[in-house]
């Protein structure tokens, strides 16, 4: 699917990628994508949620304040697992007084010398430390599903960045709400925006 996203949508899913890591967080979610989006200065979509007062730094903040995105584990995983006597929250709640808030989010660090985590430097023949991929929570998997469906919708040949948004919005869920709410706005006023400025340069 990714080969059908332009350019600009490439670089605003690595953007999530790179604001996910700087906040600590270790899943993608929608919100980040939101924030790959606004870093795209003159992509199409961007304007509308500047607008909206739907900046990088705000959504920084409001991304910030609402924490992490949901780990891995569901409740389903956590019942499966009281079970057998172990109480996720509780391991959590110890894994993040030790080693401080996110550390079941993240994955591990590679071990130094470890091809895994090392790339050889092109000319020095150095080790450079790799950055560890930060994987998509299901809502930011599923807004990249519904960009596809947005963009066959609107009948357009490429999944662009206003493609990303409507994605985010049609996926739906709390998080989406809640972050876009902290910016004193909600998703139905982010489409309808989006949608009419789209109309306006068609």
């Amino acid at each position: 699917m990714f080969e059908r996203f332009t350019k600009d949508a490439r670089v605003a899913i690595i953007s999530a990628q790179e604001e996910a890591r700087a906040l600590g967080h270790g899943r993608i979610g929608p919100g980040h994508l939101l924030l790959g989006v606004t870093t795209c200065s003159g992509a199409t979509g961007t304007a509308t949620l500047i607008r909206l007062g739907i900046t990088p730094e705000a959504l920084r903040d409001a991304l910030a304040a609402a924490g992490a995105p949901a780990a891995p584990f569901d409740e389903e995983d956590a019942q499966a697992l009281r079970a057998f006597g172990i109480d996720l929250e509780a391991v959590r709640g110890q894994a993040e007084k030790v080693f401080g808030p996110g550390a079941l989010d993240s994955p591990p660090p590679a071990p130094a010398g470890e091809g895994r985590g090392f790339l050889r430097g092109r000319e020095s023949g150095s080790p450079v430390a790799r950055k560890p991929h930060i994987p998509f929570e299901r809502e930011a998997k599923k807004a990249l599903e519904q960009s596809l469906r947005a963009t066959l919708e609107r009948k357009d040949r490429s999944i662009g960045t206003e493609h990303v948004v409507l994605g985010v919005l049609d996926a739906g869920g709390g998080a989406t709400a809640d972050v876009l709410g902290r910016l004193g706005t909600d998703p139905a006023a982010v489409r309808a925006g989006l949608l009419a400025d789209l109309d306006r340069a068609a």
